[in-house]
């Protein structure tokens, strides 16, 4: 089997996955603001919900795409982890109810959530 070499040199190659960190920081900045505002609105509002979704969509093409650009598998891993860590933060940020000063439940009329055919007619 063929094997896939990356066309980048080790030092290299650590300097674009952090690139590609800052990247996907900035994609989260952009789509979500600041997480301290996302907690300050109501919990489980439906705008952050589906930005963040946008987010994290958009942040995985994005590293995908470089990392098989250039063909390295460091890019990926620190990629993927920041959409890991950045997703749970503002998740977390969503969930906070300002009046509680704690987390809330998700509702149950979430657009979201999942609704039986019966039910929503």
């Amino acid at each position: 089997m063929a094997e896939i070499k990356s066309i980048l040199k080790p030092e290299n190659s650590l300097i674009a996955g952090m690139a590609v960190v800052g990247l996907v920081v900035a994609n989260y900045n952009l789509h979500n603001g600041t997480a301290a505002s996302a907690a300050a609105t109501g919990s489980w509002d439906p705008h952050l919900s589906t930005s963040n979704k946008k987010a994290g969509w958009t942040s995985l093409v994005m590293v995908a795409g470089i990392s098989l650009l250039a063909k390295d598998a460091n890019i990926f891993i620190l990629g993927a982890a920041t959409i890991i860590a950045m997703h749970s933060s503002y998740i977390h940020s969503i969930a906070v109810e300002p009046q509680l000063g704690g987390m809330a439940l998700a509702p149950a009329n979430q657009a979201s959530a999942y609704v039986p055919a019966a039910a929503a007619a």
